[in-house]
């Protein structure tokens, strides 16, 4: 029941049919702005969230990517609709109880729909859902969701391989209650637990039984369950939380820029001696990877803070010599890998162990990558030490992963003759990012 990769791409996309493109470095620094599309975590909340609320909400500021077109089919299919304005979309919730009898979805390689909506579909009576996704995500780390579940009296079935996608999720009677989960694989098993929560039939108590792992994504969770109606009670150190049962209400909501990929253009600033201005950010935002901010300004970058937008200017040579831990912001742990092989010093990058589970084994991407480059990179269990040195032009593989893509593309800003192929995979999160590079000036050949 898995489907081919290549069929996560949707009407949203990019690039569709170019299987490679060649970047030349921009040929003098400049002074530009740019504003971003919104953020993909939030969208996906935003829709499963809406979707389950009594009433019709209203979106603004919502990302058209790869992976929020399957959450809003897989939504659609499920009973809600989806009504698109020239500024918002309306959302109007699936009616309590309502979902089909049996229905199959698909919901393409969107990790955050995977685990955000299992805990929720098994909170409804007398339906069971099939979800179905590419292979990329199916053989994705799951189970520790899935076992929470059955915990919490949640039917969850493995069609194919066990603790893989496909899978099929039934209601019971009797949910909630009391569940222990581990908290360092990802939070995005806690924030499905925290969604589903007051839909279940009784109170849930969530207990950690370790540290988690980039607890700022929970926190947009709590936000965003905040915004529409339910109140999360959770300790200091995320080891208890505690939700009574409720129902999301309907909201007029508008959503964040992504500070993912503002980032990449924070480092682009960062890398050409360059100037960009990035405008409508919420510099207040949970988004982890606000901290690539810091890091860029540790790296010798200049950095102006605005209520409402960040300028970074790049300084003539990237600072090196700095060991930087990234599990906060692990997303963009390859994007000071590539900015560190311009650094006047050696780089390590500690704290990322967990991205070896993201759609690729990306310690290990980014090793090979810049291996093929001339860079020398030590890798690490959970990081890289990377020496600067001369880079090579190359072919690279995207290893079907949008950040490795985006990061990447950062080297042929500096660096002529870099090519990467399927470079459409970018359209998971900013189908739009290849274009807004060329709207600062970088050349790119289609191929």
């Amino acid at each position: 029941m898995t489907i081919n990769l290549k069929s996560a791409k949707s009407p949203w996309s990019a690039l569709d049919g170019v299987e490679k493109l060649t970047l030349h470095p921009v040929k003098q620094s400049f002074n530009k702005e740019v504003v971003i599309p919104g953020s993909k975590s939030v969208t996906n909340r935003a829709f499963i969230l809406a979707a389950f609320s009594e009433g019709t909400s209203t979106l603004s500021g919502y990302l058209k990517s790869d992976d929020t077109y399957w959450c809003m089919e897989t939504l659609k299919k499920l009973g809600a609709t989806f009504e698109f304005n020239d500024t918002d979309i309306k959302v109007t919730g699936i009616e309590v109880n309502q979902l089909p009898s049996k229905q199959q979805v698909f919901i393409g390689s969107a990790g955050t729909t995977a685990r955000f909506l299992p805990g929720i579909l098994g909170t409804q009576d007398n339906s069971e859902i099939i979800m179905t996704s590419t292979e990329q995500l199916a053989v994705r780390p799951h189970k520790t969701l899935h076992d929470a579940l059955t915990q919490l009296g949640v039917e969850v079935n493995y069609l194919e391989e066990h603790g893989q996608l496909p899978i099929s999720i039934k209601g019971n009677t009797e949910t909630g209650g009391k569940v222990s989960v581990a908290g360092n694989q990802s939070s995005q098993f806690i924030s499905g637990l925290l969604m589903a929560a007051p839909l279940f039939n009784k109170p849930t108590e969530i207990e950690l039984t370790t540290d988690i792992v980039q607890s700022a994504y929970v926190d947009i969770t709590i936000d965003m369950m905040n915004q529409f109606g339910i109140n999360v009670d959770v300790s200091s150190d995320y080891k208890q939380m505690k939700v009574e049962q409720g129902k999301y209400q309907a909201v007029n909501l508008p959503l964040e820029a992504d500070l993912s990929t503002a980032c990449y253009f924070m480092a682009l600033a960062a890398l050409t001696e360059s100037t960009i201005k990035i405008n409508h950010l919420n510099l207040n935002s949970h988004q982890p990877d606000l901290e690539v901010v810091d890091i860029l300004e540790k790296m010798g970058a200049e950095v102006e803070r605005g209520a409402d937008y960040v300028v970074i200017s790049g300084p003539k040579q990237l600072r090196g010599n700095l060991t930087i831990d990234m599990n906060a912001c692990s997303d963009q742990a390859l994007t000071i890998g590539t900015l560190a092989t311009f650094a006047d010093g050696p780089i390590t990058i500690t704290g990322v162990e967990h991205i070896r589970h993201h759609e690729c084994n990306r310690v290990s991407a980014l090793t090979e990558s810049l291996s093929k480059l001339g860079i020398q990179i030590e890798e690490h269990q959970d990081g890289w030490t990377i020496t600067p040195g001369k880079i090579k032009s190359g072919v690279l593989d995207t290893f079907d992963d949008h950040r490795i893509a985006m990061s990447l593309s950062l080297i042929g800003t500096k660096v002529d003759g870099i090519t990467l192929l399927d470079p459409s995979c970018v359209s998971k999160t900013c189908p739009t990012y290849f274009e807004m590079l060329q709207s600062l000036g970088i050349t790119i050949d289609y191929i």
